[in-house]
This record gives structure tokens, sequence and C-alpha cells, in this order.
């Protein structure tokens, strides 16, 4: 009997797109340049982050035109975040939140001149500030000022004290840097929200008048410079106010459609959505490269072992069970990287009229991001976590290959860890998601969760429909039982942090449960849109792979709510032996596949010679970029 094969096309474009784009052989091609050596310190590591971020500038579309174009940031994030973790650090800043803010908060950015041209070119390199140093939640009490001057109709920004000094990634203070400050605005005797603030901050020189910062922080996670960043009475001219439809008339009276602070401050955070809708695309795109070089250099790998040796390390079953399954994590991520997408794509004009009209503030108890847009946050959280664990699970099986800096995956799972921070906090994002769920009750879900149950699952372990029902069942068993003891302690007269603080672990649990759904979901619809039969049979041992890995991993809580019995989890590791066995025959076409955005720079860890790599690698006479 034959077997029909996928074409590889069509593997290829279920990963990365079925439209060419000439944009990534161009990014491609200012990725790999090599005309200059590796840093020396950290001051030139800085200015060979903002020369290579022109470099990129140079390549792309206008700036208003790729951010509005979902598709080509996301390819953008995904070249750059491959080849590049810290570099991408600095593009997501400059692009998606600096620019980003200017094009979605003013009508007309050409009104602010020079910088405008500056900030497009990347001649200056664009920072985002919005967290403040001294308290936690700072979101959500900003204490950086911008106090309005009627008379020379300007603003002056000032820092109050060290609590509210910023940290960003601001690099070197002797190159042109400016950034989107996010600031309370002071008129009229009046707090009037949060808004943001184009700011010069460093020129050649180094830091402007009345701008403050400190010598570089490390974050060894995330190789860049960090500083704290103060004002000192920053004289911002109006058109600097990225006051959206608020304004200051010649009298003096303050005016704003959206009506409260919250409101204004979910307006001024909604670049959010641009970063949380590409991220995912680039978080699933290390995920990939971790997972594809990982299993390469296992399949290469000879063990010394006495139960075989000599034999390949990847005829090892935890071997199988720990890659493969980072594999199949990997492709569910890009599942959700293109979900994401497309949500932004969907709803990025309702919400635009939404949050012109004062959105919906009430999510906004442990921090701004849900009421924002509560499914891309919570994809924000779920995917760099998921790449994280993909990340530290290939250089845990890589032995000190997988720390080794030329094989990439350190960087990988730096920019991962540091991301479930940055970029909004995914601990707070999951905590106000599962609040926000367990208060809406019946009214959630693809169940009424004030009935506390859903069906569990009734397809195989080893079925792609299996795992998507065990989340269906998990979210809504949660919200349920979430739900009811929130009523009854509402009932017994308890409010705030004393209602609350018993419920937090079981919240963040529900916004977990909520993710997990919303990614396995994702999975499911890349497959039902799949016609070809040998396709079929390679993605869907793949994703119920996904399925069974994570159904083992959070075995605990399945079990917990009755969604998973013992028996079903005892069974778990036949079922990961039965899909491993499944997909291997297979492992060619994917890695092939899933690899395509990778291979902007040859790695060590994935060759067929591994120790003959490296150490060319190594050699101070090769012209591998820096």
């Amino acid at each position: 009997m034959t077997t029909h094969l996928p074409p590889r096309g069509e593997l290829h474009d279920l990963i990365n797109g079925t439209s060419p784009d000439p944009l990534r052989g161009r990014l491609r091609a200012a990725l790999t340049a090599t005309d200059e050596p590796p840093p020396a310190d950290s001051e030139e590591r800085a200015h060979r982050i903002h020369r290579r971020l022109r470099r990129l500038a140079d390549t792309l579309p206008p700036a208003a035109e790729l951010l509005s174009d979902p598709r080509r940031l996301a390819l953008l994030g995904e070249c750059v975040a491959v080849a590049d973790p810290p570099l991408y650090m600095a593009t997501l800043s400059h692009y998606a939140l600096c620019l980003g803010s200017v094009i979605a908060l003013t009508d007309d950015p050409v009104r602010l001149g020079s910088r405008w041209e500056a900030l497009a070119s990347a001649r200056a390199k664009g920072v985002f500030m919005v967290t403040e140093i001294g308290d936690a939640s700072s979101h959500l009490g900003i204490r950086t000022t911008a106090q309005f001057d009627p008379q020379a109709r300007e603003f002056r920004l000032s820092t109050p004290d060290a609590g509210a000094a910023k940290f960003s990634s601001v690099g070197s203070s002797r190159m042109p840097q400016t950034a989107v400050v996010c600031a309370r605005v002071l008129a009229g005797g009046a707090d009037r929200g949060v808004f943001s603030f184009v700011v010069d901050l460093t020129d050649e020189h180094g830091p402007l008048p009345g701008v403050e910062i400190s010598r570089s922080v490390e974050l060894p996670a995330l190789p860049m410079d960090y500083a704290l960043v103060r004002f000192h009475g920053v004289r911002l001219r109006h058109e600097q106010w990225l006051r959206d439809r608020a304004r200051i008339d010649d009298a003096g009276a303050f005016h704003d459609p959206l009506g409260s602070p919250d409101a204004r401050l979910q307006r001024t955070l909604c670049v959010g959505q641009v970063l949380w809708a590409t991220l995912p695309s680039a978080m699933a795109a290390m995920a990939r490269e971790c997972a594809v070089q990982a299993l390469r250099f296992s399949a290469h790998r000879r063990t010394h072992g006495r139960l075989a040796p000599g034999a390949s390390v990847l005829t090892y079953r935890n071997q199988q069970h720990a890659l493969l399954g980072c594999l199949a994590e990997s492709f569910a991520l890009t599942c959700a990287g293109r979900t994401a997408r497309e949500i932004w794509t969907r709803t990025r004009a309702v919400a635009a009229r939404r949050t012109a009209t004062g959105g919906r503030a009430d999510g906004m108890t442990f921090a701004p991001w849900t009421a924002v847009d509560r499914p891309l946050a919570v994809l924000k959280a779920l995917t760099v976590r998921g790449t994280a664990r993909v990340a530290a699970e290939c250089q845990h099986r890589c032995g000190v290959a997988g720390f080794l800096q030329p094989n990439l995956l350190a960087g990988y799972h730096g920019f991962a860890h540091a991301f479930d921070s940055a970029g909004g906090d995914s601990q707070l994002i999951l905590l106000d998601a599962g609040r926000a769920l367990a208060a809406e009750g019946a009214h959630h879900g693809p169940y009424a969760a004030g009935r506390g149950t859903a069906p569990a699952p009734t397809v195989p372990a080893d079925h792609p429909a299996w795992w998507p029902a065990v989340t269906r069942a998990q979210e809504a068993r949660l919200a349920g039982e979430l739900h009811r003891t929130l009523e009854q302690r509402t009932q017994a007269g308890l409010a705030g942090l004393e209602l609350w603080n018993p419920l937090l672990d079981a919240a963040r649990e529900l916004g977990e449960a909520y993710g997990s759904r919303l990614v396995a979901e994702s999975l499911a619809g890349a497959l039902a849109a799949v016609d070809d039969p040998g396709l079929l049979a390679v993605l869907r041992p793949l994703a119920a792979l996904y399925g069974a890995v994570e159904a083992r991993r959070l075995a605990g809580g399945l079990q917990a709510t009755g969604v998973l019995g013992a028996a079903a989890v005892r069974a778990l590791p036949a079922v990961l032996d039965g899909l491993c066995d499944r997909l291997l025959p297979h492992l060619p076409l994917l890695e092939e596949a899933m690899s395509a955005v990778g291979g902007v720079l040859p790695v060590p860890l994935g060759a067929d010679d591994y120790a003959a790599a490296l150490t060319e690698s190594l050699d101070p006479r090769s012209e591998r970029p820096s």
C-alpha cells in the first residue's frame, strides 16, 4: 500500500503563510550583513543594535503602512527574533510601541516635524516608557506628571521622586533616542488621566536638558542596556502631546470625550494590541527553531550509555516525548500566532470605535491589559510562557550544548522568559482574565459556567479533537466553581481584597485555562482548514501529541476538577509512544517546513557534525555575523 505524502509546499505554507513576500529576502540580507565586528562592550553593543535597526528601517515599508499590516509586522518579528533577540526587543519598542503610539494617538504624525522623520527612518531610536520602578502595578498608578502651562501652552514633564523613575531599554546615552512617555496630565488644577508624550531623550553628546539617565542596569536574560530615567521639568511643546481626541481650549478648559481616567488609560495603552497581535508569531518562530535544532542535534548525537552504546539519543522514548512534544507545542504556538493576527485584523476598527467612546475599563483590577483586549493579552501570556518552556526543555535535552551562546537556545529562552514580565505582565494578565471570567459567570464561554459542568471528552486521547474538548471542560468547570464561590463570599458581605485574596490562585488557574482553550482551538481551526489527506496524516498526530503533552503537564489540575481520571492520566505515556511512532517517519518534512523562517544564521547545534561546526564558529577567522 502506498502512502500519500503531503506536498512540501503545502506544509511550508501552512506554517509560514501562503503569500511569498520579497520583504523576507530583504530582511535576511539586512540581518546577515557582516560588515561590523562583535561589540567590545555594552556601549558598542547599544550602537550596534541602533545601526542594525537603521538597516532594517531601510528595507521596510513606510512606518504607517507597516503598522497597518499585521502579516508584514509578524514577518518582521519572526525574522528578527530568530536572528537576533536583543535586536527584536529594540524593534518591538521602536515600531510597535513608539511609532505605534504616535500613529494610533494622533491624526497627523507629520505635525511632529523632524522628530517624526527621525523616528520613521530610525535615525533616532524609539523607546516606550510606561513602567515606573517603585511600585507594583505601576501602570495603574503612574506618577510621572505633565503639568500644563496655559500661558505658554506647553507641558512640563517631571518625575516626583526616585520611585516614579521610568525603567526602559534606553541603550547608550550618546546616540539619538526619542521616547513615547506615559505621564499623568495635570491641567486646570485637576488630574486628567494618563496620556503619551513624544520626548527627545539623548543625542550624540548625551542626555538632553532636564533628562537624567542612570548608568546601565544589566538584564542577563536579554542583553541590552537598560536604565532608570527621570525628568526634571522638561518642556514639551503642545504638538508633542499625543492627545487623541482630547483638547485644552484657549481658555484652559480640558475636554476629553472618553470621560474617565480609566478609559483614557485604556486608550493610551491600546498600542499593546499591536504588540500582542504580532509577538506570538515571533515567539512561535523561536520555539520552532529551538525544537528543530534540538531534534537535529539529538538525531546525530550518539550515546555511550550501556543500554544501547552508539545509538542516537533520539531513540530514547523520554527524549522523543520531550523534543517531539516541543515540536508539537511550537506548531500550536504558530497557530496561536495566526489567531492573534486574525483577531487584530478583525477587531481593529471595532476596537478603535469602542475605545474612542470609553471602552470596557472594568477589567483594570490588577493591570490595564485585559481591559484593552482580553484574548490578545492572554495569547501573549500563553505564547511567551510556552516558548520559554520549549526553549528551556530543548536546552536541558541538549546538555551543555544547549547553553552555549553560538547555539542560540539561551538567547531564545532569555527573551521569552524576560517577556513574561515585559509587554504586559503575564501573571497580572491571567489574574485579571480569570477574575473577569468568574464575575461574568453564566454569561461566559462555550458552556454555562454557572452550572459548573461541561462534558468530559469522548474521543480517545490520541485524537486531535481530544485536547480542545479537555480545555473547554476545564475552563467551564473552573469558571463555574469560582463563580459560585465568588457569589457566596459576596453575599457574606466581603468585598475588595478581603473578597479576592483567598481566590487569587483560582483566578490565575481560570485565566490559564481560558488561554489553553484559545491555543487548543487555534490549532483545531488550522487542522479544520486542511483538505489534503497526506498533510492531515502528519498534522493530526502532531496536534494530538501537543494535547497529550499538555495533559501530562497539567494532570494535577485536570484531575482535581474531574475532567480527567487517574486511569486516563496513567495511560498518557503509552499515548505519547504511539503518537511519536506516527510522527518519526515525517520528521525530516516537519523540520524542513518549521525551520523555514530560520536559517538566517548557521547554527552549530543543527549541523551533521556538531563538533566541527562549533569549532568553526569559534574560529576568530570566521566571518560569521556578530
